[in-house]
């Protein structure tokens, strides 16, 4: 501030003053402000982490998905070799006028259904292919990686980055808390004071220091209000945790039945497809020799029939299996998945 002053008799000074003034902060707001600060660095690895998560289980689940239509899709083929070889012997046995039309149509038709049934599956197999790409940013003749999904053992509830996220949540919640405790403090400032007053007697110079605090007495009910707000969202973080801790517990059991599941299905399917193969065998001999019955054929298709859902109960199962493995990418512990690319 500069100021030229007249006074009685003509008198003339002036004055120049300088104030530097610096809040402090109020009590506990530092504290506070810095465990908010640590909070947001851990909500941001979490949530890092839990976008990781996220998209390794969709790209496992779409590479599992691609691979079961693959293996899917080859039984398929093989059955068609099995089919085309009995096109033929019927086409050989109605040549020589031992065959009946009817059994060449029987045939031609289910190798054509299942030809059809084996291009869908190299579709759904190169669909799931694409979303993999797109979701991994990749060009199309980028080969993709093989299926990797983590075992139960590896899950630590406690690490997973839905808990850390929930955890860091709290803790950000608990820190708003304090920091709104803080503002209902006063605010107090200190300062220095320098003035000149340039006379013709001479110079008047004054040094001084300043004190000040404002009482907040409308801030008081604003910052009831804030604290309020952050137990909600606190009690919102901590009922966030126990449900993700219930959905990891859902996700391993989900695991453990499909193991199950799958270890029933192989089984009771290869003794399945163990015994219509040796049944197709018998058949097959009979139908090429033509000592069998006037169904034979279509006996014999059928039995391919049946094998191929019995190899496809297989497959899918073992799809169910590693479809339930790769949501386990989602509650991989936070650490790892921000430390490597899984």
């Amino acid at each position: 501030m500069a100021s030229r002053m007249v006074g009685p008799m003509n008198e003339r000074a002036t004055m120049w003053e300088m104030n530097v003034m610096q809040p402090l902060p109020r009590r506990g707001e530092r504290a506070a402000d810095r465990d908010r600060a640590r909070a947001d660095h851990s909500m941001a690895q979490a949530e890092h982490a839990m976008l990781t998560g996220d998209l390794a289980a969709e790209v496992a689940a779409a590479i599992a998905e691609s691979e079961g239509a693959l293996a899917r899709a080859r039984l398929l083929d093989a059955q068609i070799e099995r089919l085309n070889a009995v096109l033929r012997s019927v086409e050989a046995r109605i040549a020589t006028g031992a065959g009946r039309l009817s059994e060449r149509l029987t045939v031609q038709a289910r190798l054509a259904s299942m030809n059809l049934m084996a291009e869908e599956e190299r579709r759904n197999a190169a669909d799931a292919h694409s979303d993999v790409r797109g979701l991994l940013g990749w060009k199309p003749e980028t080969v993709l990686p093989a299926f990797a999904a983590p075992l139960s053992s590896e899950i630590a509830g406690g690490e997973a980055a839905a808990i850390r996220l929930a955890d860091a949540r709290g803790a950000e919640a608990q820190a708003r808390v304090r920091m709104a405790h803080a503002s209902a403090n006063p605010m107090t400032s200190v300062g220095m004071r320098f003035e000149q007053e340039r006379r013709s007697m001479g110079n008047d110079n004054t040094l001084g220091l300043a004190l000040s605090t404002d009482l907040p007495f409308r801030s008081r009910g604003y910052a009831r209000a804030d604290a309020r707000a952050a137990e909600a969202e606190r009690s919102a973080a901590l009922a966030d945790a126990n449900a993700v801790r219930h959905r990891i517990d859902a996700a391993l059991r989900r695991v453990a039945r499909a193991e199950h599941l799958a270890g029933i299905a192989k089984r009771l399917s290869r003794e399945t497809v163990d015994r219509l193969e040796a049944e197709y065998e018998s058949m097959l001999r009979a139908a090429a020799t033509g000592s069998g019955q006037a169904s034979t054929v279509l006996e014999v298709v059928e039995l391919l029939e049946k094998t191929t859902e019995a190899e496809i109960q297989i497959i899918r199962a073992d799809t169910g299996v590693r479809t339930a493995r790769a949501e386990l990418w989602r509650y991989y512990p936070a650490t790892d998945l921000i430390n490597q690319h899984p």
